[in-house]
């Protein structure tokens, strides 16, 4: 596969198998690729010639068999790439992601097999994110979000989507992974979530709440 059809493949498995969703419709694609409509839709007809991925008319487009293995693949290998350079050359959280895309196209099978040993076999990437197993199993994936618990409540964060803005964000209130907030108050009409983060309060937006996922103490 050539490495437009490999992120394609790696994008529909976070909005789909990541997201417990069974399909994603080829608009929503185009917002998250930042292509055009007809582009997305001559790759997702070159993937389908490949029966890497079933699209249904008026519907969207999902992941087949041989679709999900090769997007797994993927995913480990960018996870892999992500610990190795937070844990190991330092980088930040919000600026890893551009490197470990770049990295997860190269390599054979036994350069990931050994950096996954090396890395001491983790379960998850820098962002909470499940790393699949050779054989297809996969870590529990955290879906419950910020956005979606009850005041008062006390939110253990798990994962978080990788956008580099709320990254930036969330490092700047000091809100990072397995840390525990306190939810204070839910403002509706004006989008926003109030937390006590280390007995300081901050507001988040709803729209960033969406991407913060974890369990409830």
């Amino acid at each position: 596969m050539h490495r437009g059809e490999e992120d394609y493949i790696k994008y529909i498995y976070k909005l789909t198998i990541e997201a417990n969703k069974n399909i994603v419709k080829n608009n929503i694609l185009s917002e998250l690729l930042g292509y055009t409509n007809q582009s997305v839709n001559e790759m997702v007809k070159r993937l389908v010639k490949k029966e890497l991925v079933e699209f249904i008319p008026y519907k969207g487009v999902r992941l087949t068999q041989n679709g999900i293995v090769e997007a797994k693949r993927l995913v480990r290998n960018h996870s892999l790439w992500e610990v190795f350079l937070v844990n190991k050359l330092g980088y930040s959280w919000e600026e890893v992601h551009v490197e470990a895309e770049k990295l997860e196209h190269a390599g054979s099978n036994e350069l990931i097999e050994r950096l996954f040993n090396y890395l001491g076999k983790p379960n998850y990437c820098v962002h909470g994110n499940a790393i699949p197993k050779l054989d297809g199993n996969m870590p529990k994936i955290y879906n419950l979000s910020l956005n979606n618990v009850n005041v008062g409540d006390v939110f253990i964060v798990k994962r978080v989507l990788d956008h580099p803005k709320l990254l930036k964000f969330l490092k700047q209130i000091n809100l990072e992974l397995h840390k525990s907030i306190k939810i204070i108050n839910k403002d509706e009409v004006n989008g926003l979530i109030s937390v006590l983060i280390d007995n300081k309060l901050f507001d988040i937006k709803s729209i960033d709440a969406e991407k913060i996922y974890g369990i409830i103490n």
